[in-house]
């Protein structure tokens, strides 16, 4: 809604109204204007005026130049940076922080990962890569439900076991301490590590589909132009119009392991 004590009324070519694009609003102290996913068409000249009971206060503003392209060029980065989060492999839960298991028992460690497109897992023991064997089944199942299972447990296998689950929009890695004990002893305690999860950082340049890349133009400093009270500006000429880039498809964010 507009009504407040100094109607404000923001146009370029021509008045802009409030949409999903552009949106305006403020308070009777503040007049703001908020354009949403920014593109280089929306470079220009744009004015505002700002009316009381007896005068019109018209302003000029250039957005263009080198402090809109960085602008975007900020801008093209959180949108980056969010869809790689929304997109990136993840553990959704099932995996303990410590296991306890007496020997020549059969250990199982399951989980549900996501990510889009289709994470890669791996796991490690101290380290080193876990590979399939007699022993150790590894397996992912519907690109969503990942094990690692160790037949006939001994007290070899204790140790710090590390699941990773990533594509390149990033992942996390989530550790696992595994305690075996005998037959008759007493049963230890295990310990966590102090940061059972961590995050892997997305590969770079990070592509949305549908973006377009935007590499921002070597161009001087905007002018700021401020006409009198009273005066119109002038409109500003019609430059050739670029087309729309369009937007990158918006994936839901999956539930975080607890």
């Amino acid at each position: 809604m507009l009504q407040r004590f100094l109607p404000f009324n923001p146009f370029r070519d021509s008045k802009l109204s409030h949409s999903e694009k552009v949106h305006i609003g403020g308070t009777p102290a503040m007049a703001t204007m908020e354009i949403l996913e920014p593109t280089e068409k929306d470079k220009g000249l744009y004015h505002i005026q700002i009316i009381d009971t007896e005068n019109t206060y018209t302003r000029t503003i250039d957005l263009s130049g080198d402090a809109y392209d960085k602008a975007l060029a900020e801008f093209t980065t959180l949108k980056e940076e969010a869809y790689a989060e929304a997109n990136r492999g993840k553990v959704l839960g099932g995996l303990p922080d410590a296991v306890t298991i007496m020997e020549k028992k059969t250990l199982s460690l399951t989980c549900t990962v996501c990510g889009d497109p289709k994470p890669q897992v791996n796991w490690f023991k101290n380290g080193a890569e876990v590979y399939p064997d007699d022993q150790y089944l590894v397996s992912l199942e519907s690109g969503k439900f990942a094990s690692l299972t160790i037949k006939g447990v001994s007290l070899e296998d204790s140790g710090r076991y590390t699941m990773t689950v990533q594509n390149k929009y990033g992942g996390e890695s989530v550790d696992i301490i595994v305690s075996i004990y005998k037959h008759g002893d007493t049963i230890p305690q295990a310990k966590p590590t102090l940061t059972p999860k961590s995050i892997i950082p997305p590969k770079r340049p990070i592509e949305i589909p549908g973006s377009k890349v935007f590499t921002p133009a070597s161009s001087p400093a905007p002018a700021h132009v401020f006409s009198p009270a009273g005066a119109k500006s002038p409109t500003p000429p019609r430059g050739p119009k670029s087309p729309t880039p369009a937007r990158g498809m918006k994936s839901p964010t999956p539930t975080k392991r607890k």
